[in-house]
């Protein structure tokens, strides 16, 4: 699943942070701070992919230079005696992620053309470096995540660092809304061209009007400790909002599957009725006579008549059965539906046979495993899947056989009327429905109310309600529709998003 990242931040010295150390830190190199006569050695850090320098063409070369560069800034934020400015902005920085679905040739490339976006528009000079993920301190192993540091103060002609850029100063608002969406459109452009379905969004949850709760910030000594296995109050509350929000994302699947099974259901009414009507249109038309007889009809005289609906208790059980095929068929689909979607989705991550084409690859045995039990677990649904057609066809032949031989035999039909069964309405079907039944309904109804109004919610309620009452029928204790395999992946995700908040920054 693609994640959205995209954060803006300042390096300054009201906060203690020095430009040189940061710089350091963030490209794994040793850099001596001449302002503060420290040097700052990160050498030994691991996981720097990619880094580079981007600035104007007519900037001078030294400036290309990280040492140079990091400590012309510092020496820019000093007062006319050489006091220290404590409250100078050394630097601003982009935090983003990229999409795990991408390589590494993809992420420079995204790197470059985001980095000289920014050079292009504000004249200054980008240090940008790509930080693959610390898999040995608990970060995710999807975590690539790029520190894009640039300097405050915009090239003059000169090539030097001259006056400040006061661009995020006078419009930040605007201007970092603009990179967000920037962003999410370069992302959302290389997962459409690697063919995935995936998208990311700039936006809110607040701004998309979905119904999510945003997580709070856990801070580095919150994620240190998560690393290390301990939960803390605000780790576990972070998690358990996670796992909430996914499961209101899965809302509009549960809709769309009901609203499926509510078509289905109006699509064979409407053709029991054409079969009906053509049956009835079929048979030769009583005299004049017996039409009136039929329209005034005497108290307590039996007659000869042809019903308008016929009905045995043959074609009641062959109805039934065509509607329990039916459920059994869309449960199926969906079943044979989930199995191919993980089958495709292990194909695209096929591992090495062989490790350096000399080694075998264990994961490759494992991956092997898995592929055949997805391959054979497909087979069988799509074998099921088949079969249930074929006897929802032979059923419908049934049906219409029953309605033909029905209609060509008169039925005794006592004038009394009949007393029709009572009708189930939903109230009272809501009313003997479990928790989760219930919780199902009302989930179902909020996502109507914020996406449609009027009329047409109105509609789309009593549809909903009555695909309820249908399965009630059915079964009251019908079980929500639910697909295992996807709400493990998605249970799946939210243990890892929770720990891609950790990654080293």
């Amino acid at each position: 699943m693609a994640i959205y990242h995209f954060s803006i931040k300042n390096i300054g010295r009201s906060n203690g942070r020095s430009a040189v150390a940061a710089a350091a830190y963030r490209s794994g190199e040793k850099l001596v701070d001449s302002v503060y006569g420290k040097e700052q050695d990160y050498t030994r850090k691991t996981g720097v992919e990619y880094k580079n320098i981007y600035a104007p063409t007519h900037a001078n070369e030294n400036l290309l230079d990280r040492q140079t560069l990091w400590n012309e800034v510092e020496k820019s934020e000093l007062k006319k005696n050489g006091d220290l400015k404590l409250t100078a902005r050394l630097a601003k920085e982009f935090e983003i992620a990229f999409p795990h679905e991408v390589d590494a040739d993809t992420r420079k490339r995204m790197l470059d053309e985001l980095a000289q976006t920014i050079v292009k528009n504000h004249n200054v000079i980008v240090d940008a470096v790509i930080h693959a993920p610390h898999t040995k301190s608990g970060s995710d192993e999807r975590n690539y995540h790029a520190h894009i540091m640039f300097t405050t103060r915009s090239i003059n002609e000169q090539g030097e660092l001259g006056k400040k850029a006061r661009e995020f100063n006078d419009d930040g608002k605007n201007l970092t809304l603009a990179y967000r969406e920037l962003w999410a459109n370069m992302v959302n452009r290389e997962l459409e061209q690697i063919g995935t379905q995936e998208r990311v969004s700039h936006l809110s949850y607040s701004d998309l009007k979905y119904d999510l709760e945003p997580t709070m910030h856990e801070g580095s000594k919150v994620t240190q400790l998560r690393r290390q296995g301990i939960d803390t109050e605000i780790s576990l509350k972070n998690d358990l909002i996670k796992q909430q929000n996914a499961e209101k994302q899965r809302l509009p699947e549960i809709l769309k599957g009901l609203e499926q099974e509510i078509s289905l259901a109006e699509s064979k009414i409407s053709k029991y009725q054409s079969e009906i009507r053509l049956e009835a249109s079929k048979t030769p038309f009583r005299a004049t006579e017996t039409q009136k007889q039929v329209e005034q009809p005497k108290p307590q005289e039996n007659r000869l008549e042809r019903k308008s609906e016929p009905s045995s208790p043959k074609l009641n059980q062959l109805k039934d059965e065509l509607s329990r095929l039916e459920s059994e068929i869309i449960q199926l689909k969906r079943e044979s539906d989930t199995a191919y979607n993980g089958y495709i989705e292990l194909q695209k991550n096929k591992p090495q046979e062989k490790l350096f084409g000399l080694v075998p690859n264990p994961k490759f045995s494992a991956w092997k495993e898995k592929y055949s039990e997805l391959k054979h677990e497909f087979d069988q649904k799509e074998g099921d899947l088949k079969l249930a057609k074929s006897l929802m066809a032979s059923r419908s032949d049934d049906i219409k056989k029953e309605i033909m031989r029905l209609r060509s035999q008169p039925t005794i039909q006592p004038n009394i009327a009949r007393e029709k069964p009572q009708e189930l309405d939903f109230n009272s079907v809501y009313r003997q429905l479990n928790h989760e039944q219930k919780q199902a309904y009302q989930s179902i109804k909020s996502v109507l109310e914020q996406k449609i109004s009027g009329s047409e919610l109105d509609k789309k309620l009593k549809q909903a309600q009555q695909a309820f009452v249908e399965k009630f029928k059915e079964n009251p204790n019908f079980e929500v529709p639910k697909l295992e395999l996807q709400k493990q992946r998605e249970q799946e995700e939210v243990r890892t998003a929770s720990k891609s908040k950790g990654m080293e920054r």
